[in-house]
């Protein structure tokens, strides 16, 4: 009778302890699911946040000023360029950045940039500073703050920013 006893407390321990786990497994894959829900619905608003920062230059009419602001504030953005063609010079050049870093417009938005491209060969001028920009007396890098640019942003492959264009309106 005591070997019977004991044979069933023991059964009674592994059958519970394979109860405690297979509730550990079953919590464990409910919350993984969750889990990678949550991931990547923080990724897709992480990145509906980071492009929405460029909404204001999506094929908008902006002002010189906005312009400038746009050179300052992407000048420290790495893999990023901004492209500025004036009234005087149509062909355009890029605003100076950090990182050295330029990218041709393609010939569409819907193409993405080519990441391979170079300074030297997508504009025939050099970046231009801010300074520069903001200064008269050099005509064709002068961004006149009253002035009206059509803006357009290009993408990469990847759907991430990494140019803006100014063009300015006639």
């Amino acid at each position: 009778m005591e070997n019977i006893s004991v044979g069933l407390k023991w059964v009674i321990g592994i059958i519970v302890t394979i109860l405690i786990i297979a509730a550990g497994v079953s919590i464990y894959l409910l919350i993984n699911g969750y889990f990678n829900r949550a991931q990547q619905q923080t990724l897709s608003q992480n990145q509906l946040i980071s492009q929405a920062e460029f909404s204001t230059y999506d094929n908008k009419d902006v002002s010189g000023q906005d312009v400038i602001n746009a050179a300052t504030r992407y000048s420290g953005r790495p893999q990023f360029s901004v492209f500025i063609a004036t009234g005087e010079n149509e062909k355009g050049f890029f605003a100076k950045n950090n990182y050295t870093q330029c990218y041709a417009p393609p010939d569409s938005t819907s193409l993405p940039v080519d990441l391979t491209s170079k300074c030297e060969t997508a504009s025939t001028m050099s970046p231009v500073d801010v300074a520069t920009m903001q200064d008269p007396t050099i005509m064709p890098t002068f961004v006149n703050t009253t002035a009206v640019f059509e803006s357009k942003i290009y993408k990469d492959k990847n759907g991430e920013v990494r140019l803006v264009a100014f063009k300015y309106k006639k």
